[in-house]
């Protein structure tokens, strides 16, 4: 338990560092630092930094996996369900681990880890994109092109924690809540009447 801590106390700090300043700009040295530990600490959890950011990809896909599990459970129709996805999704990134902001550093991962990385989004892809089919099926949706529909979702929502920010008004469950019932209305047959007017005064 101890080691698992510190290893994702070590994920956080290289997702922070190479969000912030580039895969390439961000030393093993500056991560350490920052953790208060040597560069050979590091070594004990990965052997170098391509290994780092495989990790930490590994991390954005499980957490996006395990918001798709949980909407599947909490939700009833099929919109329902994709709402809830992207709302649990976009509170975990926009904590302070902020997965999704990697994506613009998939390019540095090596030839096996992109592969493997572009696998297993392909295939997350394909689950909501059976949301969309579904909740066309079931009535939740309007007919559209689940591919645009679904890119255009998580467009948007990836590229939030770049411009999101903990030390401001709003909190990630605001967020959350505002920024889904907004997209919600793209897509919902029934979507909500009204929109959030002030989110940082929200519940």
């Amino acid at each position: 338990m101890q080691r698992e801590l510190k290893r994702e106390a070590l994920l956080r700090a290289a997702v922070s560092a190479f969000s912030r300043q580039g895969f390439h700009q961000t030393s093993l040295d500056e991560i350490a630092r920052k953790l208060g530990v040597t560069k050979a600490a590091l070594y004990y959890y990965f052997p170098n930094k391509n290994a780092l950011l495989a990790a930490c990809f590994d991390r954005a896909m499980s957490v996006a996996n395990e918001s798709l599990a949980q909407a599947r459970n909490e939700g009833g129709n099929s919109r329902e369900k994709l709402q809830l996805f992207l709302r649990h999704y976009l509170e975990a990134v926009t904590d302070e681990f902020g997965v999704s902001v990697l994506l613009t550093e998939e390019h540095s991962l090596d030839e096996q880890d992109r592969k493997k990385l572009f696998e297993e989004r392909d295939k997350l892809e394909g689950h909501i994109r059976n949301l969309v089919r579904e909740g066309i099926k079931d009535g939740s949706i309007v007919e559209c092109d689940p591919k645009l529909a679904v890119f255009l979702l998580l467009g948007a929502v990836n590229w939030i924690p770049k411009w999101f920010s903990q030390k401001g008004s709003w909190t990630s469950h605001q967020l959350a809540r505002a920024a889904t019932d907004m997209l919600d209305r793209m897509l919902s047959t029934n979507p909500c009447a009204e929109l959030v007017i002030d989110v940082g005064k929200a519940p």
